[in-house]
């Protein structure tokens, strides 16, 4: 396996555990969760996590820094994006202290990660559990929440609907199959399991397509688990001078759109784009915010690449 397929199965799986921590907390707690926002926190965070296991590459060290600035830059996503929502219906997690929530979720992620490859018993088997199952409901509720807004829900309908009580019973099916694999990971094992899983959502539920679409995504987290590798190697990509442009160039972009007031950055969407439509997709002001703000990983990514350079000079890259 390359090592490019490999940092972004490894991305993908750390991206998919923290959005499943984070959905079952909100669900929990009566958060809403909302598909677009969703979207966004899994796309945000997978650049982060992905740019730092390619360029920097993976370790203690890195997770620490996967954990800040993955959800740091989701946040100033959400603190430069215009609301879209009804805040009185929609309590998302804007709050500075979700910062802090993410970041925990994406070390729980992390570590699970390499624990699952570095200990034995207990760890090894929580860890899977933890990265199969909670990565499956991830998907599970991009599909619930997919399948709402296909069949034609509001929004406000949307988070009426999808609260504790859809999530808990996939969530409990999850944690036993992968409970049961983590004993003994065969390839029979997991497509018996999968196909389990799914038997016994049809039926609790009444739902064969959720059931179909259960046993496929547990075994896509089981081939996530089973196949990404941890390569402390890094790529070297730039030189040391490269990468100081880069991330001064992509840090003034992203800085200027992300800190502009919200006014301003209409009315330069409005010039530039002049409400584009793409596939059945008008382009919006909050677009160029995603965009100034992956521009911003890059640039904080960069200036990471640069400091990790400078500690091991000495390091052969791959």
């Amino acid at each position: 396996m390359s090592k490019l397929t490999s940092n972004i199965l490894f991305s993908a799986l750390l991206t998919l555990v923290l959005n499943g921590l984070d959905i079952v907390y909100h669900l929990a707690t009566d958060w809403a969760v909302h598909l677009n926002y969703v979207a966004i926190k899994l796309t945000v965070i997978f650049a982060a996590t992905f740019l730092i296991a390619q360029f920097v590459g993976k370790g203690k060290q890195q997770g620490i820094a996967t954990s800040i600035i993955g959800p740091f830059m989701f946040y100033l996503y959400y603190v430069a994006a215009n609301p879209t929502l009804n805040r009185e219906v929609f309590k998302i997690d804007e709050q500075f202290w979700f910062f802090f929530l993410h970041a925990a979720f994406m070390a729980i992620a992390y570590t699970a990660a390499f624990w699952l490859h570095q200990k034995s018993g207990a760890y090894k088997h929580v860890s899977y559990i933890i990265l199969a199952a909670i990565g499956a409901v991830a998907l599970d509720a991009v599909f619930i929440m997919s399948r709402l807004k296909m069949r034609g829900f509001d929004e406000e309908q949307e988070v009426r609907f999808f609260t504790f009580s859809v999530i808990a019973l996939p969530l409990l099916v999850y944690f036993i199959a992968s409970a049961i694999t983590s004993w003994k990971n065969t390839r029979t094992l997991r497509i018996s399991t999968s196909i389990l899983a799914g038997a016994a959502i049809t039926l609790a539920l009444w739902d064969v397509l959720h059931g179909i679409f259960a046993a496929i995504l547990l075994f896509v987290m089981y081939y996530l688990v089973k196949t990404y590798t941890l390569e402390p190697h890094s790529i070297h990509g730039l030189s040391k001078r490269g990468w100081l442009l880069l991330a001064i160039i992509t840090g003034l972009i992203g800085g200027f759109y992300q800190f502009l007031p919200r006014k301003t950055i209409k009315s330069i969407a409005e010039f530039l784009i002049f409400d584009i439509t793409l596939f059945g997709y008008t382009i919006r002001q909050n677009d160029l915010i995603l965009v100034s703000t992956l521009l911003l990983v890059i640039s904080v990514v960069g200036f990471y690449k640069i400091y990790a350079l400078s500690k091991a000079p000495a390091a052969k890259d791959i």
